[in-house]
């Protein structure tokens, strides 16, 4: 059906999936040599277009770095934690070291960019951000619900400290990969939320404790 500009519908669902195609051939390159090597060229012989083409679309390489970053993020979507599995911690630890240390890499790399004007990094991160504390300040919402957080804290406070603990972590992680990422995140969030404090009160007041 034409749309009120002349465009097909279909055109529109084209050009997603010609972007969607050019995004996992820079992503695909990205994690077999890394962001630094990636080239206009090398992405246009993976997806099976013209250097043109994929400039068309990605104005320079680093909008396509970041389309690659947005493409493995989107990825990482799909395997979050979702409905009642956010009240299990133990799905953070699968999470959260699930990422391929070149996109952390690439991560890295495209942040030290955000306070670049014109920079396509800062609107991304800037969505990106947003949309991560929303996120993050629902589940604080349903652990507290669950009695997994405590009552009197502010989820979208405690939500920020703890996207930036995680991604000092992340960080950390590429300087030193030896440490447990996954454990140290969950004993943040832990720390954070005052679980421990609410799992002690918890058993205090059990019955059954006799106390």
């Amino acid at each position: 059906m034409p749309t009120p500009s002349g465009r097909s519908r279909g055109s529109y669902s084209g050009t997603a999936e010609r972007r969607r195609t050019i995004a996992r051939a820079v992503l695909d390159l990205v994690l077999e040599k890394g962001h630094a090597g990636v080239t206009t060229a090398e992405t246009a012989a993976r997806a099976g277009a013209g250097e043109a083409t994929v400039l068309y679309h990605f104005p320079s390489r680093d909008h396509l770095l970041v389309a690659a970053l947005s493409c493995a993020f989107d990825e990482d979507d799909e395997r979050s934690p979702a409905g009642d599995d956010v009240l299990d911690i133990e799905r953070l630890r699968e999470y959260a070291t699930g990422t391929h240390r070149q996109v952390t890499l690439l991560y890295t790399a495209l942040a030290g960019h955000i306070g670049t004007p014109g920079h396509p990094a800062r609107d991304f991160f800037a969505a990106h951000h947003a949309a991560a504390l929303h996120r993050w300040t629902a589940i604080i919402v349903a652990r507290q619900q669950a009695g997994l957080a405590h009552p009197g804290l502010d989820p979208a406070e405690v939500a920020r400290q703890f996207l930036a603990t995680w991604n000092g972590l992340r960080t950390q992680s590429l300087i030193d990969p030896a440490f447990d990422l996954g454990a140290t995140l969950i004993s943040a969030l832990r720390r954070l939320t005052l679980q421990n404090w609410m799992e002690t009160r918890e058993k205090l007041l059990d019955p059954a404790a006799g106390l």
